[in-house]
């Protein structure tokens, strides 16, 4: 249950009687009046006590709710069907404990919050009746204040006291909400897998990576949040009046009715703002944290990343449960307040025939609230299906028959694998890859490892169901350590939240050693390096696509260990111009010490349109020399895809014939390679590796293209 709403439900006084409460402010005890009458010490610390059962009551009912509601307004599509679903796969995987998640932040938080919101709200009511709404030329220009007693604070005074009530809480309320919000979202059932242990683990982490900045993170989108206050307290004193003066309620139903319809009101109208706070709060942070790659700076935009993502129903995902849990908690609070009270101060009376009929409603709004659908799900793509398709092991191959072990036979040995068939004239690649289901296998020679390429890869928005990975890593030190870290960070994602899951991933390690030992980019680059360097990225690219590339897969994508910033739409992007070969520009972005700031230079020359003097020098050269591309010593003056970028008005969808590719990020539809394009290691008409996978390519009847203005981004070492 966010805080909030806890706001209004301390505040319901069930236990004062009628005749105690003040009508000078215009109310009942909660709705606006003066305090009532100082009551007794004994007094006091009876409504403490009970004050305290009722807390905890509403703890133990609201926050389940709240749970499911940050699950469904923090999750991929397709990763729960609905409110249903988040429940059933929440209990399954973590046990009913998982619903609690984060509950110590509020728990303890609810009491400074509740204490400093009705301080304050009660303080400003009284200052703005006294300063302001008690002269009489402002009175006549308040809204519907002429239809109040002018001795009383007007309704819109309760709304704008409101306001500045929960601006002051939203001080207290934002790192509380932020550190909830962060457990809440931890989805891993084994404790040891969780990035937090709990919420003083999660607030020191917070403040040794990012400062007390960080743990204020989404302070401005509370206030946004808080400041609809208005709407409650304006509704609740209207609520209030009306039924103190329409009905023979007594002052506790009177706050009970009239708090949870004013609640409802609030979150009617404040509910696109909660959801993206609670987007601002949960997205990684980033930095020394080593939670993922920061996506929003400011509330604005998680704010419009909520709508691209799924249109003006964005903001109203997960409504339900925020919209149900409202009463439940009301109801939980006033029994648990009342019952407290009666066990202090007198012998339980026989229940009256509302509570029957407020159980009645409460079971009904429950089951509602389990059996309601969520906008969220998407045809064909449940939890249940991806649990059937994931590998027993995050490191499985690709093909699904050998997804999942084989059953034991009677004799004690395993079954053999099924034999399965294969129709390649059903596979489809078309420009609609992700709405057809066409499997996509990314490929990566990895030779070390990148955080910003993974977090890269992470982060693409196709669905991740249909994407395979393949690595394929250099027998040697440095290889070792990124296969350490590339095995880290495949287990962080791999049991993780199941939308965010690769469908599998294979590791091969090279059984050859490779020319050179050092990764140094220079090294690297040396003329004198490029044939033998070349020819052996040739041979573990061939390795790799032979091992990997199944009978299902429609398209494979290239890219390049080194490659640490592309669209998340990048895969949507190649695959929509649904050309045999494509090939987007590789830039680097740097430090220009001249300039004193950061820019962009052309990186990867490998892509080019071919040239007569190109022509002439192979034409000279012996069988096993090979053309290079970007070095004086062979001055082929080709038309270089890298030049023909428009960085000031670039158009990403531009597309331009190549007769030479480079591998950064090269989309390949997978039956090119199944007629035979491969890598040569070996100088096809002076050529090899991809710019040899090219000419092969076009000799097998193949086009090749590029896209000269949209840009992927290598690595700055």
């Amino acid at each position: 249950m966010s805080t909030a709403s806890t706001a209004f439900e301390t505040s319901t006084t069930p236990s004062i009687p009628e005749h105690q409460t003040s009508k000078k402010m215009g109310g009942s005890a909660a709705g606006g009046g003066n305090a009532p009458p100082v009551t007794s010490s004994k007094r006091d610390y009876k409504g403490f006590v009970a004050g305290v059962f009722s807390g905890i009551a509403k703890l133990s009912v609201s926050h389940r709710f709240d749970t499911v509601k940050v699950r469904l307004q923090t999750s991929k599509d397709g990763h729960f069907k609905g409110p249903l679903d988040c429940v059933l796969q929440t209990v399954r995987k973590e046990g009913v404990s998982g619903l609690y998640k984060g509950a110590t932040p509020p728990l303890v938080g609810w009491m400074v919050m509740d204490s400093v919101m009705l301080g304050s709200l009660t303080l400003y009511r009284r200052l703005l009746f006294e300063n302001v709404f008690s002269r009489p030329e402002i009175r006549r220009i308040t809204p519907f204040a002429k239809y109040q007693d002018r001795h009383t604070l007007p309704s819109f005074g309760h709304g704008i006291a409101g306001i500045m009530a929960g601006t002051t809480v939203s001080f207290i309320a934002a790192p509380v909400e932020h550190v909830k919000a962060r457990l809440q979202i931890q989805y891993a059932a084994d404790k040891s897998k969780r990035m937090y242990s709990g919420p003083i683990d999660c607030t020191s982490k917070i403040l040794r990576t990012h400062g007390l900045g960080g743990l204020y993170r989404g302070l401005c989108a509370t206030i946004l949040f808080r400041s609809f206050f208005f709407f409650w307290w304006g509704s609740y004193d209207v609520l209030s009046r009306w039924m103190r003066e329409r009905t023979e309620l007594s002052t506790p139903a009177i706050n009970f009715w009239a708090g949870g319809i004013s609640a409802q009101i609030f979150w009617l109208t404040s509910y696109p703002s909660d959801v993206v706070k609670q987007r601002l709060m949960t997205d990684p942070m980033g930095g020394a944290l080593g939670d993922g790659q920061r996506q929003f700076r400011w509330w604005k935009d998680a704010a419009v990343a909520v709508y691209r993502e799924r249109g003006w129903r964005g903001y109203w995902r997960g409504f339900v449960p925020c919209f149900l849990r409202a009463f439940p908690a009301n109801a939980m609070a006033l029994v648990a307040f009342e019952g407290a009270t009666m066990a202090v101060a007198r012998p339980m009376r026989r229940t009256s025939p509302i509570t029957f009929f407020l159980a009645a409603f409460l079971a009904f709004g429950f089951l509602f609230f389990l059996l309601s659908p969520s906008s969220s799900a998407t045809a064909g793509d449940t939890s249940q299906q991806r649990r059937e398709d994931a590998a027993d092991n995050p490191l499985s191959p690709p093909t699904k028959p050998f997804l999942k072990s084989q059953p034991v036979r009677n004799d004690g040995l395993k079954a053999p694998p099924p034999v399965v068939h294969y129709d390649l004239n059903k596979l489809t690649t078309t420009s609609d890859s992700a709405d057809k289901g066409e499997r996509v296998l990314i490929l990566t020679p990895l030779a070390r490892f990148y955080p910003e390429f993974w977090d890269n890869l992470v982060h693409l928005d196709y669905p991740h169901e249909l994407i395979s990975l393949g690595f394929i890593i250099p027998n040697t030190k440095d290889g070792s350590a990124a296969l350490s870290a590339l095995e880290s960070a495949i287990s962080k994602t791999q049991n993780g939240p199941i939308p965010s899951r690769f469908a599998s991933i294979s590791i091969l390690r090279q059984d050859f050693e490779p020319p050179l030992q050092s990764q140094d980019e220079k090294e690297r680059h040396k003329l004198e390096n490029q044939k033998a360097r070349r020819e052996s990225m040739s041979r573990a690219r061939n390795s790799l696509l032979f091992t990997t590339l199944g009978p299902a897969t429609s398209w494979v994508l290239w890219l390049d260990a080194d490659i640490i910033e592309t669209p998340a739409t990048l895969i949507q992007d190649l695959t929509g111009h649904n050309y045999p070969v494509i090939v987007p520009n590789c830039y680097q972005r740097y430090y220009n010490n001249d300039h004193k700031q950061m820019e962009v230079r052309p990186y990867d020359f490998n892509s080019w349109v071919d040239s007569s003097n190109a022509q002439s020098l192979a034409e000279s050269m012996g069988p096993d020399e090979i053309l290079l591309e970007g070095y004086a010593e062979l001055p082929t003056y080709r038309t270089l895809m890298a030049y023909l970028a428009d960085t000031e008005s670039p158009n990403p969808r531009r597309v331009i014939e190549l007769d030479g590719v480079g591998g950064t990020a090269l989309m390949v539809k997978a039956d090119v390679h199944r007629d035979g394009a491969m890598f040569p290691a070996f100088p096809f008409y002076h050529l090899v590796e991809t710019e040899g996978f090219a000419k092969m390519a076009k000799r097998l009847g193949y086009q090749v293209f590029g896209l000269p203005d949209y840009f992927v981004y290598h690595y700055n070492e």
